[in-house]
């Protein structure tokens, strides 16, 4: 892995000035040279960002979406810091059978799912997430544990994408089309 150095990024377009901590995690600017050939193939698999995207969002979860990471760029070659949250969703149940939200609660309507008719319908308190990535962030206005979590995220980034260069096969899927999936 190269060393990875935390730059401003413009979350929108230059105009606004608008700028938050990044990485740039282009495959050319971390990946060692070996790997990236490997690299770029794995790119075009369904699943190549499943591993990715859970690290993303356990970081997102560690800091309560106040703080979340995401991927920004022509290409996405950027992970990005964002503000955040979470607030309190309209929605007051859900099927245990189907995953069916409802804005009705059970004392109101039943436990019957209107989706698949499962008498498993329950009250529960959801949250919506949300980010704001047009809005810019000063290094100040971050925690250092934000911080140091955030360099944590692109160097596992980094080494989860190499371990899956030097590991993982790929092997195309018979469907409907054609689908390129990772083995690992």
């Amino acid at each position: 892995m190269k060393t990875l150095k935390r730059i401003r990024y413009n979350t929108m377009n230059s105009w606004n000035n608008a700028t938050a901590p990044a990485y740039n995690l282009k495959i050319y600017n971390v990946i060692k040279k070996e790997l990236q050939a490997q690299v770029y193939e794995l790119l075009e698999a369904e699943n190549f960002y499943d591993d990715i995207n859970w690290l993303i969002r356990e970081f997102d979860a560690d800091n309560d979406y106040a703080f979340q990471a995401g991927f920004n760029g022509r290409i996405g070659g950027y992970l990005v810091l964002y503000k955040g949250g979470r607030k309190l969703s309209d929605y007051k149940s859900i099927c245990g059978n189907c995953g069916q939200k409802n804005y009705t609660s059970i004392k109101e309507t039943g436990k019957k799912c209107g989706r698949c008719g499962a008498e498993k319908r329950y009250d529960k308190e959801m949250f919506d997430i949300f980010t704001t990535p047009g809005q810019g962030i000063k290094e100040k206005e971050v925690p250092a544990e934000v911080l140091k979590r955030f360099r944590k995220l692109a160097i596992d980034i980094v080494k989860t994408t190499e371990e899956m260069a030097k590991n993982a096969e790929i092997e195309e899927v018979p469907t409907d089309q054609t689908v390129k999936m990772i083995r690992v």
